[in-house]
This record gives C-alpha cells, structure tokens and sequence, in this order.
C-alpha cells in the first residue's frame, strides 16, 4: 500500500493508491521429470526422451475489482497455469576411426502452457498497451487457453469496389460504411458493426515445436561444425511493417504501399491511402500478425587441431574460425524473427525493430598448457 499525489477539487491531496492485500503469499508449483536415456551399438545411437509436467498455482495477479473500492486493481494469488512438454534427442555416429570422424546431433521439444484459473470473479483477463507508444495492441489470457495470445480482428482482404463493401452492410465503430479499398473485416458476432465484440484470439508468440541440429565433421586434425536453430509455429507482431504500411499519416512508408487500392475494382491486398485511417483499416489485426517461423544457422566452425607432436610448450592447441548468424530461412518479413522485448512478459513476440543478432565473423586460437 502506497499513497499517490492528486487534485482534488483544485486542492492538492494525497491518496491510497489501491486496496492492499495482507494476506499476499508466495507463489507455489508442482513438478514432475521423467527421463530415459539409452545407448545403443557403442553409441552409435544415444537416445534422450525427457518429459515434465508442472502446475504453478497461487500465482500473484493484478485483478480488476469495483470502483467503489476506489482503485483499479487488486493484486491476489488467484491464477493458476499448467504446462507440459516433452524433449527428444538422438545422437548419431555413424564413423569413426583415428583419421575420420562423422557425428551429427539433433534435439526436438515443446512446451504448452494452459490458463488453468483467472480465480472465481473473471475467465479472461485483456492486456492492453495503449500507454505504450500509443499501441492499440492487446493481448488476452484466457481460462483453457495459452497466456498472452494475440487479440484482435480477424480481415478477408479488401474491397475491390465500393458497391462490393456496401453489399457487405457492414459498419465500422465510428459509424460509418465501408467503402472501396477498406480492409475486409469478418463480423464475427453478425451485428452489422466491426467493434471491439469482433476481436479474436489471433494466435501465440509460443511455438508447436523447437530445438537444433548439429553435425561435426573431422578429418585428422581438421573440423568442421556447423549448428542449427529452429521454431516452428510461433507467431510474431510485426510493429514495424505497421509503422510503415499504416499510410495514415505523412510519414515515409514502405514500398509495399505502392501496391495500394486506388481505383474502383483494383484487387490487392493493401488498402487506400488515407489520412487518419477514418475507416479503421490499420486496427490491430491478423494483417499484422506473422508466422515467424525459422530454421537458422546459429554458427559454423572451422577449426584446426594441433597433434601432441607439433607441439613443445603447450599441451593442446586449436585454431579456429567461426561465423554466426549467416543463414535464415523464414517467411517472416521483419528484420530477424528472432527477438525479445523485454518491457514485459505479456509482450512477448512484439517486434518494435529492437536490434537484431548481428552477422559476426570470430577467429582465435585457444591453447591449454
């Protein structure tokens, strides 16, 4: 419990914050690991399954309670989240003799997160971040689903015409019809008006599925080790390209604007232009909503291994080259699709263009005396 500075009737006052909570508690969890790992021929194979199952309960969360109680909101020990997932290794040696050496390596896991309890006074809870750069993005936790999905509306391409949009009967939330180039919004109540009750879930920033691949390839003193990354299913806010496609104002904008609506029956799928987005075309949506999925190539090594006979002061030696970050392979159309934010936890997969991982190029020598 605090107290904050106020006006009160042009007198200035101080007043409780919000209700306090005395009887707050630790948040609690429990946990259970499973493993079986399993050598086989030698080790040609060797086998890793892991499985984990935990339940965090009495998690602290900021609630809304009434007004009359003259704060907005109440912190309490009244969530409870699940998550379970399971990881499975194999690695692979299929040579090796004193001049060759071939072993390749890979890894695959998940891990899913479900909103057990919101408590008894609510089943969703809206995240919103309008006072943060003016950001229309919200995000919704909700009981039986992951946290911190994605919400908003859901499009089916734009108007190719103006008589097409007034066939549809649709309004927007300022009243208005639609007209040629407007975003096609899906009335998922079927009231005739695009609103705040059209919002869905649109997705979560978590994968299906993660891991890496690695291979080692060494010929005597020679190697070479290249090392994968991969997440599948994870989708990413592209704040940026809304930035620059939003053509709301008379900032710079991308060349993706160039392919706008402007003439009645032109099919595309980039709205008009128009100053102070009067028909909503860039509320927070699916357009904005991306698979970011990648496989990437974390690093390659290129690495010489000195023999105890080329050596005299010094027990072991390698020279090495290694470049990081050189290769993508993604849909995703933002810098990198691998970031995070970190201004909250529920921001998890926005991307505001915070710096990506560079391409780097290392060379070194590591020498054990």
């Amino acid at each position: 419990n605090y107290y904050l500075t106020s006006n009160f009737f042009n007198m200035g006052a101080i007043v409780r914050s919000n209700v306090p909570n005395t009887n707050l508690g630790w948040e609690k969890k429990f946990q259970f690991d499973g493993g079986l790992d399993l050598s086989l021929f030698k080790h040609l194979f060797d086998l890793q399954f892991n499985y984990y199952y935990a339940d965090a309960y009495d998690l602290l969360l900021d609630r809304d309670i009434s007004a009359v109680y003259g704060s907005s909101v109440y912190y309490d020990n009244t969530a409870e989240i699940s998550t379970q997932g399971y990881e499975f290794s194999l690695r692979f040696n299929p040579v090796h003799t004193k001049d060759f050496d071939w072993v390749i390596s890979g890894n695959i896991a998940t891990a899913k997160s479900k909103v057990e309890s919101l408590g008894s006074a609510q089943t969703q809870l809206i995240t919103t971040f309008t006072d943060y750069n003016s950001d229309d993005a919200q995000v919704i936790t909700r009981v039986g689903s992951s946290p911190y999905e994605f919400y908003g509306y859901q499009t089916n391409g734009v108007y190719a015409t103006t008589e097409e949009a007034l066939a549809s009967g649709l309004t927007n939330t300022y009243g208005n019809s639609y007209t040629g180039g407007d975003v096609r919004y899906i009335d998922q109540n079927g009231d005739g008006i695009i609103n705040d009750d059209d919002r869905v879930s649109l997705g979560s920033a978590a994968p299906d599925f993660f891991g890496g691949v690695s291979t080692t390839f060494r010929y005597r003193w020679i190697s070479l080790t290249a090392d994968f990354g991969y997440s599948v299913g994870n989708k990413a806010y592209n704040a940026v390209r809304r930035a620059s496609e939003s053509m709301e104002t008379f900032y710079n904008q991308s060349t993706a604007v160039l392919n706008r609506w402007q003439v009645e029956g032109q099919v595309t799928d980039m709205p008009r232009a128009a100053y102070g987005d009067p028909s909503g075309n860039n509320f927070f949506s699916d357009r904005w909503i991306e698979n970011a999925s990648y496989f990437k190539l974390r690093s390659l090594t290129l690495a010489f291994h000195f023999d105890k006979k080329m050596l005299k002061f010094c027990q072991a030696a390698t020279l090495y080259v290694t470049g990081e970050n050189l290769f993508a392979a993604t849909k995703y159309l933002g810098a990198d699709p691998e970031f995070s934010y970190s201004y909250s936890e529920s921001m998890r997969g926005f991307d505001y263009a915070k710096a990506s991982l560079p391409i780097t190029v290392r060379a070194g020598i590591n020498i054990n005396f």
